[in-house]
């Protein structure tokens, strides 16, 4: 009896590596997609840290896939860390198709703009999500809610500087007082000095005229000489004496 030959059909070494390749891509995605449903689970619990561990390393194995990307987004969130879960959820809505998911994105954007304080950001994040996603009434709702706090943010920054003009003009007024009070007080020590010369130099024109006046009422001497007094009443004058040399 005649036995069979059986042939084996080796393949060649790129068909090897194909489906290697394959098979180790699929068991990424398939830890990936393991370490994104841990990561749920971790989220659910409460274990923020561990979330944060399993998303990244789902990331790892699908850079792309939104459920990662949106859901460190909000792990960030609830830890805070604002600055991170702004950038996870802008990458999630530029590398999402499905408006659906895209507006969901957007959503959780002009949330964490708002926790920060970012009311102008928060307004063009909901305005987007819902120029994605028209029928999200939720979206709509915080649109409206961003709106008037931003209304209540003008009116109290119209008050405080209205206020602070208010302040200014008070303390402009104050110091326009002192100033003239002080241009009072030097225009009037001014006027007291100009007084007290005056003062003076009429004490000392006073004090002339007293003093000629006395001078006047002083007998006078008589600066002629050898004039004599005439017995009738009338006064001779004789040449004056010589002395002799």
């Amino acid at each position: 009896m005649v036995g069979k030959t059986v042939c084996f059909v080796m393949p060649d070494m790129r068909t090897l590596l194909s489906i290697a390749l394959s098979l180790l891509t699929g068991f990424t995605l398939a830890q990936g997609k393991l370490d994104l449903y841990d990561g749920n689970k971790a989220y659910m619990d409460g274990n923020l840290d561990q979330a944060e561990q399993l998303y990244q390393r789902s990331l790892n194995a699908a850079p792309n896939q939104f459920e990662g990307t949106f859901n460190l987004g909000n792990t960030y969130y609830r830890k805070q860390d604002v600055e991170n879960a702004i950038g996870q959820y802008q990458q999630a809505a530029e590398t999402e198709s499905d408006p659906v998911k895209k507006a969901k994105a957007l959503h959780n954007l002009g949330n964490t703009y708002l926790q920060s304080q970012k009311i102008d950001e928060a307004i063009d994040a909901y305005k987007s999500a819902l120029r994605t996603n028209p029928t999200d009434d939720e979206t709509r709702y915080n649109l409206a809610f961003a709106q008037r706090m931003k209304q209540q943010q003008e009116k109290q920054e119209q008050e405080q500087e209205q206020e602070q003009n208010q302040e200014n003009q008070d303390q402009q007024g104050q110091q326009d007082q002192q100033d003239k009070k002080s241009k009072n007080k030097n225009k009037n020590k001014r006027r007291k000095t100009v007084r007290t010369k005056k003062n003076n130099k009429t004490r000392g024109i006073k004090k002339t005229r007293e003093t000629s006046k006395r001078r006047k009422m002083l007998p006078k001497k008589s600066n002629q000489k050898g004039r004599k007094e005439n017995p009738n009443g009338r006064s001779r004058y004789l040449p004056a004496k010589r002395s002799s040399c």
